[in-house]
């Protein structure tokens, strides 16, 4: 019998964060639509000769009157998925992206614990999946998420917890190929957030939900954004 390969550290520090990863999902899911009025940028002091500069996240600059639906233009199509163009890090694109100045905020204080970040459209969501294989009797065995740039990922589902209507749910499973990987996926109706962790690729994803069919995908160092932290809160 051969001897099982032990799993990398990478794999064994993110497997015991799934659940959080999970809870994360669920509360962007029900984060506030509230609207406001953006803070206007004013100009800082100067800090005094002697005291040391501190590092400030960037303000919105107008009002955010009502949410944009597909904000950014799409740069390339392929399958069910629209990848659209812009630096995604940039302010000016971030305000687009956000639906008030708390979220504005959160995402640029976050640029400096992820590596990019890009908006994709998807025209086939995991609930779409879902109603079709209950229509044909069979299981979803498949998923294919998007990537950063263009890529797919064929992910083999190895489990599901879906509620009885099949408009929300859980799936986990793994690349394929990839036996040492890690996928988790959650969704509500058309809103999506996954997490991919696959070592051997050097490939970790974040996905959280903008708006039904449309998921924010960032790519990240494991090491500084995942362990130790819940999410994006830098103090959890």
């Amino acid at each position: 019998m051969s001897e099982q390969k032990p799993y990398s550290i990478s794999f064994r520090i993110l497997v015991p964060l799934v659940p959080c990863l999970l809870l994360v999902a669920a509360a962007l899911w029900f984060m506030p639509r509230d609207t406001g009025t953006r803070a206007v940028k004013v100009p800082e002091a100067e800090p005094e000769q002697g005291t040391p500069a501190v590092s400030r996240a960037p303000r919105p600059v107008g009002t955010f009157d009502e949410v944009q639906l597909r904000p950014l233009p799409v740069s390339l199509t392929k399958g069910t998925n629209e990848w659209t163009e812009g630096d995604c890090s940039d302010p000016q694109v971030i305000e687009k992206l956000a639906h008030n100045p708390d979220e504005f905020i959160r995402m640029a204080e976050e640029n400096e614990r992820i590596k990019r970040r890009q908006l994709v459209y998807r025209r086939e969501t995991a609930a779409s999946l879902v109603q079709q294989a209950r229509a044909t009797g069979e299981p979803v065995r498949i998923l294919t998420l998007p990537g950063l740039d263009g890529r797919e990922i064929q992910v083999e589902v190895t489990g599901s917890d879906l509620a009885l209507s099949g408009l929300s749910g859980t799936f986990t499973g793994r690349v394929a190929g990839q036996e040492q990987s890690v996928v988790t996926l959650a969704f509500k109706n058309n809103r999506e957030a996954f997490s991919v962790s696959s070592p051997a690729e050097n490939l970790f994803l974040e996905a959280e939900p903008r708006e039904p069919g449309e998921v924010i995908i960032k790519e990240i160092d494991p090491a500084t954004y995942v362990t130790g932290k819940c999410g994006n809160d830098p103090n959890h």
